[in-house]
C-alpha cells in the first residue's frame, strides 16, 4: 500500500454533508515584548468539520497550544480570521469546553463539586447538572471517588474528572491542550479509549494537540501536522479507520502506513532524523 492511497480527500458530496464548523483563514500570530518579537504562527488556514475529531501534532514550541488559544477566543490572531459557525470569533463561545495540559482542579473542592464548576461559572441552576456530573463520574470510572479531593487521586484520576467538568454541559466544541502529555502509557491508552467512546456519544467538534504521533491518528478524523515555529501546517491526513477503534487497530499495516507519513514529514521538515 503507497502513502499516496493513503492520503485519501473526501468526495464532494462528503464534503457538503460535513459542514464547516471552524474556518482559520491565513492566522498568524505575534507576540511584541521588551526582548522582541516572536512570531508563533504564520498563515495558517484550516477547515474543521461539525463533529469532526482533528489531531493536531508537532514538536514543542510550534504554536499548537497557541493555535488552540486562538481558536477559543481567548487570544486574538495578530492577522487572518478564525469563524466558528460562520460568525467571527471575538471571544469564548458559550458552548465550549476546555481541557487544559494541567487538571487545574480545585483543591478545596471534591471532585463532584469540581465536575459541577461549569455549571456554577456558567450560572447555571446545578441542581439540574447533579444528575448528569454523577453519569459523567460513573462512565469515567470515579463514582467511588466523587467526594475525595483531587490530592486523593492518581494524575490520571485528576485528568478524567478535569474532562467530566468539560464534558458538563455537552459542548459543541472542545478544546483539548496536550491532556495526557504527563501520564504513563498504560493510563494514557485507557484514556484514549474513554475519550473516543465519549465523544462517540456527544459528537463535538474536537481540536485535540499532541507531541504523540500514535495517539493522534489513533483519535482523530484528521490529523494536522505542524512545522516547527513559526507555527505553520505542513500536512493534514485524512484518517480512514472506522469506529469504534481498538487498540489493536495501532497493529494494522494501515495505521503504519498512516504513522510512516507523518514521520516522513517531521524527517522532510528537519524535525526527525531520517536515519542514525
Amino acid at each position: 500500500m503507497t502513502s499516496i492511497s493513503l492520503e485519501r480527500r473526501r468526495s464532494p458530496a462528503a464534503a457538503e454533508s460535513r459542514q464547516a464548523y471552524i474556518e482559520l483563514c491565513n492566522v498568524s500570530k505575534t507576540y511584541e515584548s521588551e526582548r522582541g518579537t516572536v512570531e508563533a504562527l504564520r498563515d495558517v488556514s484550516l477547515s474543521v468539520g461539525t463533529g469532526e475529531f482533528v489531531s493536531v501534532v508537532g514538536p514543542s514550541g510550534c504554536g499548537k497550544s497557541t493555535l488552540l488559544r486562538c481558536v477559543s477566543g481567548l487570544e486574538e490572531p495578530s492577522a487572518g480570521t478564525i469563524s466558528l459557525k460562520g460568525e467571527a470569533v471575538i471571544s469564548p463561545a458559550p458552548s465550549m469546553g476546555m481541557v487544559f495540559q494541567r487538571d487545574v482542579l480545585l483543591d478545596w473542592r471534591n471532585i463532584l463539586e469540581n465536575v459541577l464548576f461549569t455549571a456554577d461559572f456558567r450560572g447555571l441552576p446545578r441542581k439540574q447538572w447533579i444528575g448528569r456530573a454523577k453519569e459523567l463520574l460513573e462512565l469515567f470510572g470515579l463514582s467511588e471517588f466523587q467526594n475525595r479531593y483531587p490530592w486523593e487521586l492518581s494524575g490520571g484520576m485528576r485528568m478524567r474528572a478535569a474532562i467530566c467538568r468539560a464534558l458538563l454541559d455537552a459542548p459543541e466544541l472542545l478544546l483539548m491542550d496536550e491532556p495526557f502529555a504527563a501520564l504513563d502509557a498504560f493510563t494514557r491508552d485507557d484514556l484514549n479509549l474513554e475519550l473516543q467512546k465519549i465523544n462517540q456519544k456527544t459528537k463535538s467538534t474536537t481540536i485535540f494537540i499532541t507531541h504523540n504521533i500514535t495517539e493522534a491518528i489513533f483519535l482523530g478524523d484528521k490529523v494536522v501536522v505542524m512545522d516547527r515555529r513559526p507555527g505553520r501546517i505542513a500536512h493534514v491526513l485524512d484518517i480512514d479507520l472506522a469506529r469504534p477503534r481498538a487498540l489493536s487497530v495501532r497493529e494494522t499495516p494501515q495505521f503504519a502506513e498512516y504513522g510512516s507519513i507523518i514521520r516522513q514529514t517531521f524527517e522532510k521538515l528537519g524535525i526527525l532524523r531520517s536515519q542514525v
